[in-house]
């Protein structure tokens, strides 16, 4: 493959396969070309290399893990085979409207005071939308330490900024909020296009997982990152919150979530 300037990096673990297709195609049919497409295989059920055949396109790298390793480190192996000097990220569920990838390298490549630029997306399920996630602008400690933070499978990020961090830390369920609250502590600037271009898949399942055994994970960084951050004690309200959503039902949850933290319906 001749030298491009994006890897768009996917780990990839037991994904359904009309939603692994999905997603593959969305990055295949960006109106930029000029990228490779590096999928890990973190050795679920899916053979990886096998799937993406019928695709015959040049652009897809597969990498398979000698063994699972999880999400932080199948995303650092894919990082470390990357050619390019850009790393965006995509979830193998997911879906990127076409101009994604040229929106949000142009904006990086005129604004290079940011090390990454995000995006907001839509939530959805199937046909169904349930709203927009993501506040535009710069995200500075404050923002991190109250959960305004960029969407990560929305990102773009200079990869040399990555690796000076020692790329992702292996966390599980808060290996976002970990790595966007080391690029801070090093002084990268964090920033999120005000567009909505990428789709969010939820499934109903999703929101039963959010409970307090799994939310330990993120208020484990919290707790580690809050006083790096310089946070206040009355900041440590938002770690009461995450307690308080881990044990409430995950009905509530959603109910909560669709009526207070989800913008206004989108459709593109």
């Amino acid at each position: 493959m001749k030298k491009t300037n994006i890897s768009i990096v996917m780990a990839e673990y037991n994904t359904r396969a009309e939603d692994l297709d999905a997603a593959i195609l969305s990055i295949l049919n960006q109106t930029f070309k000029d990228f490779e497409l590096i999928i890990v295989d973190d050795c679920g059920v899916n053979d990886v290399s096998s799937f993406v055949e019928k695709y015959r396109d040049s652009r897809i790298v597969v990498i398979k893990n000698d063994k699972n390793v999880g999400f932080a480190l199948s995303l650092n192996n894919g990082i470390m085979h990357a050619k390019g000097t850009y790393i965006a990220r995509m979830d193998t569920d997911d879906i990127s409207y076409p101009e994604r990838i040229e929106r949000i390298y142009s904006y990086i490549i005129n604004h290079q005071e940011y090390d990454v630029v995000g995006t907001s997306a839509v939530e959805f399920s199937g046909k169904e939308e349930y709203g927009t996630i993501g506040r535009p602008g710069e995200k500075d400690k404050n923002s991190i330490i109250s959960g305004d933070i960029i969407i990560h499978a929305s990102a773009i990020m200079k990869k040399s900024c990555l690796e000076q961090i020692g790329l992702y830390k292996d966390y599980r369920r808060a290996q976002d909020y970990v790595l966007w609250c080391d690029l801070l502590l090093n002084g990268f600037r964090l920033y999120a296009v005000d567009e909505v271009l990428y789709r969010y898949r939820v499934n109903p399942v999703d929101y039963s997982k959010r409970n307090l055994k799994n939310r330990k994970y993120e208020i484990k960084a919290r707790l580690k990152y809050f006083p790096k951050l310089n946070a206040s004690i009355f900041d440590y309200r938002y770690i009461i919150k995450l307690i308080i959503a881990g044990i409430l039902p995950h009905k509530i949850v959603a109910i909560y979530r669709q009526r207070f933290v989800l913008n206004n319906k989108v459709h593109k």
